[in-house]
This record gives structure tokens, C-alpha cells and sequence, in this order.
């Protein structure tokens, strides 16, 4: 907790004016995060072709987008999706399927990195930046509304929660789903506008009543409301309609996992393009609603000049209070670096 209060009394203890980091130590272990995707395929079929067995295959590979380009493995199965095909497929997550039949029962293992992270991450304890969180209150009730300088009511946060139909993240699971429901659901619509094959017993054509109204098929639509007719036979060619009925469709739903074993691919995270934070204008900053912000910057790609300084600017919010700067950062060498600052923010 209070590491480095102790390591300053312990330089003044040993009258020590500066701490020199030795830099003449290389790392020669493998690095913990590459910028590629490392991967082997196996053939997991007892009934091995000696063809493809101990030569390059194919992997196609496919971004969020539809996206598509080939990549070889070598003789031992091992592929690199290295980091131009890497940025061609940013945005999402990156599919590999490979090219074998499924006979031979083609298999693929991605190195993943990200456990190892979370797992060292679980085993290290929190470290706040107040010394004692002891009489921290997690809700705070207050008797008085909060009323800024412009008589405006500053209301507490409020979180709307909702439970309903988890939207695939990309077009490629998207057009996945689309095709599973198309192929193992035998429903649609007729010509004269009725759902068939949905429920057991209702079918709006009888067997001897067949033609264009019956030919003219379509796909049922998610969440629309369709008629069923259900037809009672009298003998012979006689029916008579006994019920009409209107639901609402619902096709098969398909977790992303079932979709990726059915259709044979594997997936793993590919390059996500930087999300831009928010930071007002001139414009904004001569509004009158309060800015009640209280992360004022934060810039994950500032790159000093040749003395090593860097300049970086920003708007204080409303809040009149001290504020933390932490600057965290890495030279060409992989050295690392860490420093941080306070200020306050004063009302004029």
C-alpha cells in the first residue's frame, strides 16, 4: 500500500540522491504480446489421407466485414496472420476456417495471450489512489437536491437496464444466423400470405389444392405477426377452414458458439480501431449546463519529441476539486515508465 513512502524513506535513509535503473540487462524470453496471430492446425480423423498429411494446407481467412483472403500453413500445421493481414482485417474479430473436408476432422489451436493477462491481473491486489477507503460510502443519500451556480438541478445517475435479443456483433455472424435459420427451419410464407410448416396441423393449401399461391414462397421475418389456417377434411376433395389463427415468428435462435461449429471456424480478436474521447469545444464550454465531468483527458497515443517532452492540453470541467494525472509510458526499448501529478481546479 504505502510502497513508495517507504522506498523515499529509504533513499534518505542511505543519503541516496538518485535511483539508477540498469538498462544492461536484456530480455531474451518471448514476448508477451506479439502484434500477430499465432496459430497450429491438426487433423484429428484416426483415418489420416497421406496427402495432407505432413504438407502445407489452407486456411481461409475472413474479417468482420465479409472479407476474405487464404493463408498457408507449413508442413508441421503451424500458420502466422501476420500483422498487414492483420490491419486489412481491422474492426473486429478475425475467422479462420480451414480448407480440409470434414472427413478429416480439421482442428485449429490460437495462441491467446489474454488468459495469461487476466490471470496475473486476479492474483495482484488493488491499489487506490486515497490511502484509506474504510469510511468509503458506495451510496450516498442526500436530504437537498444539488443546485448548480445557474439554479440548474443536477439530478443523480440512473441506470436503465432491459432484458431482449442479443444483436450479433458483426456482419459475418449476422449473415451466419441468417443462413442457419434458412437451412433448419422449414417455415415460410405462402403467396396468399399465410405461415406454413410453423405449427403441426395448420397448413393454409390442402394436399389436392396446389398452384401459383402455393409456389410463390418467402421468408418469415423475426418478431412479425403471420395467419395459419387450419382446414378440416369432410371427405373426398371437400375441406372446410375450422380455425384461423396469428402468431408471431420466431425462428431458431443460435448461440455464436453453435454457429462457429457449424459452419467449421474458429475466431479470435483481431486490431480494433481507437475510440476517440470526448473532449468539449470552445463551443461547448460557454454552454450553461454544468460539465460535471470528472475524467478531464485521456490520450493513449502521445509521442514526445527528441528531448523526450510532450505537451498535452485540455478543458477543466465544474468540479472544483484535485485532480490526479497519471503518465504511464515505453521507449523503443521496451523500458517502462510511470509518474504522476496533481492540480487543483479553482472557480474564478
Amino acid at each position: 500500500k504505502n510502497r513508495m513512502e517507504s522506498l523515499n524513506l529509504l533513499l534518505k535513509v542511505q543519503d541516496t540522491e538518485d535511483y539508477v535503473w540498469d538498462t544492461g540487462t536484456a530480455y531474451n524470453g518471448q514476448p508477451f504480446l506479439t502484434d500477430e496471430i499465432t496459430g497450429v492446425q491438426t487433423l484429428e480423423s484416426k483415418k489420416k489421407d497421406k496427402r495432407n498429411e505432413g504438407t502445407e494446407q489452407l486456411l481461409q481467412i475472413s474479417g468482420a466485414e465479409g472479407n476474405s483472403d487464404f493463408l498457408w500453413t507449413d508442413s508441421a500445421g503451424l500458420f502466422v496472420i501476420d500483422t498487414e493481414k492483420m490491419k486489412a482485417f481491422q474492426g473486429g474479430y478475425v475467422y479462420l476456417k480451414p480448407m480440409l473436408s470434414k472427413e478429416f476432422k480439421p482442428a485449429l489451436e490460437l495462441t491467446d495471450f489474454f488468459p495469461r493477462i487476466d490471470s496475473i491481473r486476479k492474483r495482484r491486489p488493488d491499489c487506490y489512489p486515497v490511502a484509506d477507503l474504510s469510511n468509503y460510502k458506495k451510496e450516498q443519500i442526500l436530504d437537498l437536491p444539488v443546485i448548480s451556480s445557474d439554479s440548474v438541478i443536477l439530478l443523480n445517475e440512473v441506470t436503465v437496464t432491459a432484458k431482449g435479443h442479443k444483436p450479433f456483433r458483426d456482419k459475418m455472424m449476422g449473415r451466419l444466423d441468417s443462413l442457419a435459420r434458412l437451412d433448419m427451419n422449414g417455415a415460410y410464407v405462402c403467396g396468399c400470405g399465410f405461415l406454413q410448416n410453423y405449427m403441426p396441423g395448420y397448413d393454409a393449401h390442402p394436399h389436392w389444392k396446389s398452384g401459383t399461391c402455393q409456389e410463390k414462397k418467402s421468408q418469415p421475418v423475426e418478431g412479425e405477426t403471420y395467419t395459419m389456417v387450419k382446414y378440416k377434411h369432410l371427405g373426398g376433395d371437400a375441406f372446410e377452414v375450422e380455425e384461423y389463427r396469428n402468431v408471431t415468428y420466431h425462428g431458431s435462435v443460435y448461440s455464436e458458439e453453435e454457429l462457429l461449429t457449424m459452419n467449421n471456424l474458429w475466431r479470435t480478436k483481431g486490431y480494433y480501431g481507437e475510440r476517440e474521447f470526448y473532449q468539449p469545444d470552445e463551443i461547448d464550454m460557454q454552454l450553461s449546463i454544468p460539465d460535471a465531468r470528472n475524467t478531464l483527458l485521456w490520450a493513449p497515443s502521445v509521442i514526445t519529441d527528441e528531448k523526450g517532452e510532450a505537451t498535452v492540453s485540455f478543458h477543466c470541467s465544474d468540479i472544483n476539486a484535485v485532480f490526479t494525472g497519471v503518465v504511464e509510458g515505453v521507449d523503443g526499448g521496451g523500458l517502462l515508465g510511470t509518474a504522476n501529478c496533481e492540480f487543483r481546479v479553482i472557480r474564478k
